[in-house]
């Protein structure tokens, strides 16, 4: 499990570094096509009209939604390892790790997603945000 977790860490950072050079080269060439393509884009979306806290509300849920589905899919993925094993302890023992660390995580995401809710509900109601 911590090979897998090294790889996905090393990829998401190759990934941030290239993003970065990538709109950091680009950026300055085509700085005015980008400004005109993202006001297009926002006024499609409707996001010139949302508030911050809601704009804020609704990356957190997305954000705390696709983690759930990668969470759930690797608790599937542990029960096929499971129950392919055919008696190979080996197996068997790493499938019961990814699911605990799966649940595990769960149990967590689920923690900050009641904190988070909380906090923004605490933030509105004392009138610090709208």
């Amino acid at each position: 499990m911590t090979s897998l977790l090294k790889r996905i860490s090393v990829l998401g950072i190759a990934l941030a570094l290239s993003l970065t050079f990538a709109f950091g080269v680009a950026l300055p060439a085509n700085a005015q096509s980008l400004s005109d393509n993202l006001d297009d884009v926002q006024a499609d979306s409707d996001l010139a009209d949302a508030e911050l806290t809601e704009f804020i509300g609704t990356l957190i849920s997305v954000f705390i939604s696709v983690l759930g589905i990668v969470l759930l899919i690797l608790i599937i993925y542990a029960g096929f390892l499971w129950m392919t094993a055919g008696g190979n302890s080996d197996q068997v023992g790493k499938a019961k790790t990814i699911m605990i660390n799966s649940v595990i995580g769960l149990i967590v995401l689920l923690a900050a997603y009641a904190i988070s809710s909380f906090v923004i509900e605490a933030l509105a109601n004392a009138g610090l945000v709208s």
